[in-house]
Formats: C-alpha cells, sequence, structure tokens
C-alpha cells in the first residue's frame, strides 16, 4: 500500500505541477486554435475564397469562330473546379472577359486587373492557336486548366470544319462504360474508390502522427524533469520518502496524466468543431452546410486500438527515457543521452507512415516482422490495421509483446535510474552502472 501510496503522491505532485506551467497552458491554447482552424479549413477557405474570382482577358483574332469563345471558355473552366452551376452567393472561380484587342489584354493583366489573357487566332493550316499570357508559372493549376479547355475548343473547331453539328459533337465526348472489379473471382467486396483510399490512408498517417508526438513530445517532459530535480538537488529529498521505483514510476504516470488530459481536450474540441461546421459554415457564409462526416473506416474499435498503442508506446518510451535522463546532471546532455531513442521512434514513425500511404509495400516480409517489434508497433500496426492486412492474432501479439517489453524495460530502467539518480554529484561510467544494476542497490 506504501509503494501504491507513494507513486500517487510522486504522479500527483508532477501532473499538478505541469498543468500549472505558463508553457503547458499557453501551448494548449494554441494546440486549440489549430486544432479548430484545421477542423473548420473548409470554411475558411470557402470564405477566403469567395471573392477572389480569377479574371482572363480573351482576345480573340479569329472571327469564325462557332457560338461566343468567352462564354464557352468560362463553362469549361468553371466545370473543372466544380463551380459551373455555381450561386450568386458563390462566386465562379473564373470570370471571362474580352478585350477589343491584344494590346489591352495583355495590358489588363500587367496592371493588375486580370490574372492573365488568352488569345486564339488561327495558323497557316487554319488550326486554332492559343497564346497565354500570364506572370504565374507557366505549369500552375491555371495554366493546366486553361491547356485542357483549349484542347476542347480546338478539338470542336475542328469537327465543326469537318461538317460534324455542335449536335452531334456532344455524343463524341461522352464517357464509356468503365469498372473495377477484384481479380479473385471468389471476391465480392467492392473495390475502393480512390477517395476512399485517400481517406484510410489519411486515417492511418494522422492517427500514426499522434502517436509519435505523444511519445516525442511527453517524453522529453519525463526526461527534464529528472534533470531538472537532480540538478536543482530535490532528488536527494524526495528520496529519503520514496524509493526510486516509486520515483520512476510516478513521474511517468504523473505525465501521462498531463498527455492524456491535454490530448483529450484537443480530440473534444476537434470533434466539436467538426459537428459544428454546418451552422458555422451557414453563419460565416450565409450558406446551408452540413456538418462533415466522419472519415472513411474509422470505428470504435479502431479508437480504442488508438488508444492502446498511444497509451502502451508512450509507457515504453517514457521509462526509458526517465532513466537515460537519471544519467546526467545538465539539461544541455539530455537530447544527446536520450537520442537513440528518439532515433529508434523516428525510423518507427517514418517506416510506419510510408507504408500507411503506399510508398512501401504494407504486405512485404520485413514490415509484418517489424510491426510486431514492441519499439515500433505502435506506430507501424496502425497503418496495417486501417488497410485491413493485420489479423486478429497479430494485433493481439503485439500488445501482448508491448506489455511484456513494458514490464522489462521498467524493471531493467528502475535499476539504470535507481544508478543515476545513487550516484549523484559523480558520471557514472558503464561498469558502475552495470554493478548496480545487477546487484539491484
Amino acid at each position: 500500500m506504501t509503494d501504491i501510496a507513494n507513486i500517487a503522491a510522486v504522479a500527483r505532485r508532477e501532473y499538478t505541477f505541469r498543468v500549472r506551467t505558463r508553457s503547458f497552458i499557453f501551448g494548449t491554447i494554441a494546440l486549440l486554435v489549430a486544432v479548430v482552424a484545421i477542423a473548420l479549413a473548409p470554411v475558411i477557405i470557402r470564405a477566403l475564397d469567395r471573392n477572389l474570382s480569377e479574371r482572363i482577358a480573351l482576345y480573340v483574332a479569329a472571327t469564325d469562330l462557332a457560338g461566343d469563345p468567352a462564354t464557352t471558355l468560362s463553362a469549361l473552366l468553371n466545370a473543372s473546379t466544380g463551380t459551373s452551376a455555381a450561386s450568386p452567393d458563390e462566386p465562379p472561380d473564373f470570370v471571362v472577359t474580352t478585350a477589343p484587342d491584344l494590346a489591352a489584354a495583355r495590358q489588363a493583366v500587367v496592371a493588375g486587373d486580370s490574372t492573365a489573357a488568352l488569345e486564339i487566332d488561327r495558323g497557316a493550316d487554319r488550326d486554332l492557336v492559343f497564346t497565354f499570357y500570364t506572370n504565374a508559372n507557366p505549369r500552375s493549376p491555371t495554366a493546366g486548366l486553361v491547356r485542357q479547355a483549349t484542347t476542347a475548343i480546338a478539338v470542336s473547331d475542328r469537327l465543326a470544319r469537318l461538317g460534324v453539328a455542335p449536335s452531334d459533337q456532344t455524343g463524341l465526348f461522352a464517357p464509356t462504360g468503365f469498372s473495377v472489379a477484384p481479380p479473385d473471382p471468389a471476391k465480392s467486396a467492392p473495390t475502393q474508390s480512390a477517395s476512399e483510399m485517400f481517406g484510410q490512408d489519411m486515417l492511418s498517417f494522422g492517427m500514426t502522427i499522434l502517436i509519435f508526438m505523444m511519445i516525442i513530445l511527453y517524453g522529453q517532459w519525463v526526461a527534464m524533469s529528472v534533470v531538472e530535480e537532480k540538478s536543482s538537488r530535490v532528488m536527494e529529498v524526495i528520496l529519503n520518502a520514496a524509493t526510486p521505483f516509486q520515483l520512476l514510476t510516478g513521474k511517468v504516470l504523473g505525465v501521462g496524466a498531463v498527455a492524456l488530459t491535454q490530448y483529450g481536450a484537443l480530440l473534444l474540441t476537434g470533434a466539436i468543431a467538426l459537428l459544428l461546421q454546418g451552422e458555422i459554415a451557414t453563419v460565416v457564409l450565409g450558406e446551408t452546410g452540413s456538418a462533415a462526416g466522419l472519415p472513411q473506416g474509422l470505428t470504435i474499435g479502431l479508437l480504442l486500438l488508438f488508444c492502446l498503442y498511444g497509451i502502451l508506446g508512450f509507457l515504453l518510451f517514457a521509462v526509458l527515457y526517465a532513466a537515460a535522463a537519471s544519467l546526467v546532471s545538465r539539461q544541455e546532455d539530455v537530447n544527446s543521452i536520450v537520442m537513440p531513442m528518439t532515433l529508434i521512434a523516428t525510423a518507427g514513425y517514418m517506416i510506419g507512415v510510408y507504408a500507411a500511404m503506399g510508398l512501401l509495400d504494407i504486405k512485404a516480409g520485413w514490415i509484418v516482422a517489424l510491426s510486431q517489434v514492441p519499439f515500433v508497433s505502435p506506430f507501424m500496426m496502425l497503418g496495417r490495421i486501417t488497410s485491413g492486412q493485420a489479423l486478429i492474432w497479430e494485433v493481439v501479439l503485439s500488445v501482448t509483446l508491448l506489455v511484456v517489453t513494458i514490464v522489462g524495460a521498467l524493471w531493467l530502467a528502475a535499476r539504470v535510474y535507481a544508478a543515476g539518480v545513487l550516484l549523484y554529484g559523480q558520471r557514472p561510467g558503464v561498469k558502475a552502472i552495470l554493478r548496480l544494476v545487477v546487484s539491484g542497490s
């Protein structure tokens, strides 16, 4: 009972001290603002772009074009951005105006009245020739959209010169029947669409980066806390009331509670912002909006696994960070002493993200084997789970290995921690640490 009471006392002290610091308060506020901004990004972008239509000055030197080229160009450009049927409250992305001559069209771009200018003329072979005048990068998205639109205008003009009526041209460009099916005849599940696959990749990427940030950020807090107490000689007083094991465990649990508090506030704020996205869009933009739906593949089970891997990953690295930090007495030495753990976590994070995003084959044998290694499994298993590549027994095995490794790491870290704090004022050598670890005192 004394052990539990001492661990709880240390954890409570660590928690109350951390949550009252200005860095935690202002850092949490900044993160909350960032989370709200990300959750409301679609509304913010629409609010910024609602009056930012790109204006293109059009000069038509070819006088024998069928129809109105300005109307055609405007329809093609806005159709490519999804604003062809824009309401009066939502201006189109492109506004095409006709210039009386080429000099006036180019001058409008120079003066900033137009984003770009387009000249339509005929070459010696009677085919249409287009010249695009812009100050932007020739490979900009606008230049690419204009190129696609001019190609459609040129093809339509060629068909008209060949005698194909405009009413007959529509059927020529109608999309053909095309479907995608799994190669295995016994498999009846529909193939995922590009948007579903993208949402699945972003879901695993987001969860992986959250776990990585939690481990690195709060692991550093544990390490800094140990060094702060050693440098201020508070450690000598604390060790009279609690054992090194109790102190180590209490610190890890206290900082872990701080992490859960901050992450809980961020997730709750982000969820509320997403749920109110439609109402906020109505107030800000004056348009009817709907709340954002849950990402594709997000389930209660996946959220529970995310929390489980996040907590276990933090506990594993936190005890190692504390043990490593106990070997130094200056904050300047913390980064160098914890660098090996940071590199391992970064390597696991990078491999997990690359596999989840499809840059590495998530089915490769070395990826499957590495996802069971406790030091990197928190970063790699979620990607395999969201892609449907992880079996139930693999998830159970990885969690079991994590728990066993945490117990072993806690046993080893407690002895290293004891060696580091008991050799106060000395620079503990490898032999001294090994001797104390083996003897357990």
